[in-house]
């Protein structure tokens, strides 16, 4: 208690210590040198909090499939943004309620047939982000293209997107590359995909393990611009709807914004690279989801907005 209220009367912290020890499932209390950290006491209990959760919802993988996806990192990077209109993070009223809704597991909807396909609708609004007609798929893909793109012309790395001429032999190019070399005197290629965390395809590998989604896409895109090797350094970019990142998206961002802080001598830089990929993966989402019906005046009531 001293190493937290320094200047705080002395009290005796047995009985809150013990109870502690009781929420947290922990035996021990933490090391004495991470004590006057609020971390310390926090991660475990939010860790016996989850474990209960994911117990109340055993039998339901779309539910454990978003709890083990929010549990990551990534899929709160977007709440530590500043709300800002004059940088591009600000979310209108629409996707801020529609990304909380997703993240909390909450009725955003009421159910009805996607105005797109025909499929039924639930009241969680999931099927948007796997529609195949999804309205915000496109402008998702082209965004966090763009925000990488700009980043890397930022740092001082010419880059431009959808590359001619990376291969004789295939038509597929990556979605973008640097025009001089990146490491080890070749250029940077990346490519970047946005899967569903809670897609039909994915639901049941992502309720056993968070991120399984966008490894398995990493894993596909490698494969797919294997013709790159030897002469780019390629990058396959994977994030999920619901907030896990691939490890080599998560590598090269980190990268990116190092690179960035060298160039700019902004400290933050890394930071506001992954907000921005973050919220741009938002206001995708919240795309998809309205995109299921036609919002005109009379229909709008369907979302409980």
């Amino acid at each position: 208690m001293s190493l937290l209220l320094p200047n705080h009367a002395a009290v005796d912290s047995t009985d809150a210590r013990e109870k502690w020890k009781v929420k947290s499932g922990q035996t021990d209390l933490p090391e004495l040198n991470f004590q006057n950290c609020q971390r310390s006491w926090d991660l475990p209990l939010c860790n016996a909090s989850l474990s209960t959760l994911l117990d109340v919802f055993r039998d339901d993988e779309t539910n454990r499939a978003r709890l083990l996806a929010q549990s990551k990192p990534e899929a709160g990077i977007w709440l530590n943004a500043l709300p800002s209109a004059h940088i591009g993070n600000l979310l209108d009223d629409d996707t801020l309620k529609i990304s909380v809704g997703l993240r909390l597991g909450a009725v955003i909807c009421e159910a009805h047939s996607c105005a797109k396909c025909r499929k039924p609708v639930d009241v969680y609004g999931h099927h948007g982000l796997s529609c195949s007609f999804s309205v915000g798929r496109h402008p998702r893909h082209g965004g966090l293209n763009s925000i990488v793109c700009r980043s890397l012309v930022s740092a001082g790395i010419p880059a431009k997107l959808e590359p001619r001429g990376t291969s004789h032999t295939s038509e597929r190019r990556p979605d973008g590359c640097t025009t001089f070399a990146w490491k080890r005197g070749m250029c940077l290629a990346w490519d970047v995909t946005c899967v569903d965390t809670v897609a039909l395809s994915h639901i049941k590998s992502n309720s056993t393990a968070a991120g399984s989604a966008a490894a398995q896409a990493e894993d596909r895109k490698t494969r797919q611009y294997a013709y790159l090797v030897g002469r780019y350094i390629f990058a396959a970019l994977a994030f999920e709807t619901f907030g896990p990142w691939g490890k080599s998206a998560s590598a090269l961002v980190k990268e990116i914004g190092k690179r960035l802080q060298q160039h700019t001598g902004e400290p933050r830089s890394h930071e506001f690279l992954r907000q921005r990929l973050s919220i741009e993966i938002q206001r995708g989402n919240a795309a998809s989801v309205l995109g299921t019906i036609d919002l005109t005046d009379n229909l709008r009531e369907i979302f409980l907005l």
